[in-house]
């Protein structure tokens, strides 16, 4: 069975560049995704110096300034793309009423100061959110659908010292790698809704 890379690919000025938690230190750039999409498996056995095959999921990202902050939101082109991709429009909703906006870019940030959203479903699973983590340490939120037009968001953390469950900070609560993210949002109170597509959960 092919191992499973997870392509993490941004939008910048000259093209894209791609990077990878399977493949620390690869930083890939090109100038279209048709570019990438041909080279990245020579590029990934030249990085691991072995052959593949290698199961590629790409996640894409935009970047955003907003609201005297850094924030990123990251979609995985999948079976569940479609939606992923309701989850994206209700943030980029958000992001244009000034108190959300705000609220969004107040949650945990990355090594560089960035909140990444990850726009997820209730079937993914907590170890699927754990092998987009930079392994030196990393934060990030997910997004889901909830009634129309919310949204609801948890945060999760990752960090270098840690052991492997202890990616998404919550092993005392008794999940595990399978758990699905549907289970987490289950059993995790809102505490504070906010006027329109977003709500924040603890």
């Amino acid at each position: 069975m092919a191992e499973v890379i997870h392509l993490i690919v941004r939008s910048v000025e000259d093209g894209l560049y791609a990077t990878s938690p399977q493949a620390p230190g690869l930083a890939h750039g090109v100038s279209s995704l048709s570019e990438l999409r041909a080279e990245i498996d020579e590029v990934l056995a030249f990085h691991f110096d072995r052959p593949g095959p290698f199961q590629v999921v790409e996640h894409h990202e935009r970047h955003y300034e907003i609201a005297g902050g850094e924030l990123v939101i990251r979609i995985a082109l999948d079976e569940h793309r479609k939606e992923r991709e309701e989850v994206y429009k209700r943030l980029g909703r958000a992001l244009t009423v000034q108190d959300q906006a705000r609220s969004l870019v107040a949650t945990s940030v990355n090594r560089v100061g960035e909140a990444v959203y990850v726009c997820a479903v209730p079937s993914d699973t907590i170890g699927w959110l754990a092998e987009q983590f930079d392994p030196r340490g990393d934060a990030l939120t997910v997004a889901v659908a909830v009634a129309e037009p919310f949204i609801v968001t948890v945060p999760f953390r990752y960090g270098e010292e840690d052991p492997v469950l202890g990616t998404v900070g919550i092993t005392q609560e008794g999940y595990t790698l399978r758990s699905t993210l549907g289970e987490v949002l289950r059993e995790t109170p809102i505490v504070r809704p906010v006027n329109g597509p977003h709500s924040i959960v603890a």
